[in-house]
């Protein structure tokens, strides 16, 4: 493919993708740095790490959805993407409660980081739906 100017047209996945490290990356760095408590840190680094691996395999699979063109597995992806987060988010929290740690660090380490990486995955969907409509459509 080819953008403007006959150059080579970059694909949105790697753009994408590198906003969602960089969101991982300060989540993980502010999930370190900003509880007090030991205890909390690590409730809020567990619910970071699990928003992290479930934003990379949401990624992932709607690039893959994106290839192939088919609507019919681009809401499959959502559905098994939403799924594997409230069953991360179900089992991190279970984690943390069987502890004694802090729910409320581990879910705002996750949303945290999860309501910012959904922003970053819907705006890839808009891109490769624009590639494929062909433009600024």
């Amino acid at each position: 493919m080819t953008g403007k100017g006959g150059q080579p047209k970059r694909d949105a996945f790697w753009t994408h993708a590198g906003l969602a490290a960089a969101v991982m990356g300060v989540g993980a760095v502010v999930a370190a740095a900003l509880p007090k408590e030991t205890d909390d840190r690590v409730s809020a680094l567990l619910g970071v790490g699990i928003a992290a691996v479930t934003g990379v395999l949401a990624l992932v699979l709607k690039r893959r959805a994106a290839m192939q063109a088919d609507l019919k597995a681009a809401l499959k992806v959502v559905g098994v993407v939403f799924a594997l987060r409230g069953v991360g988010v179900g089992l991190g929290l279970a984690w943390v409660v069987s502890r004694g740690l802090s729910a409320i660090a581990f879910v705002g380490g996750f949303f945290g980081v999860y309501f910012a990486l959904q922003w970053i995955e819907v705006s890839y969907v808009m891109a490769t739906s624009k590639d494929a409509a062909g433009g600024d459509e």
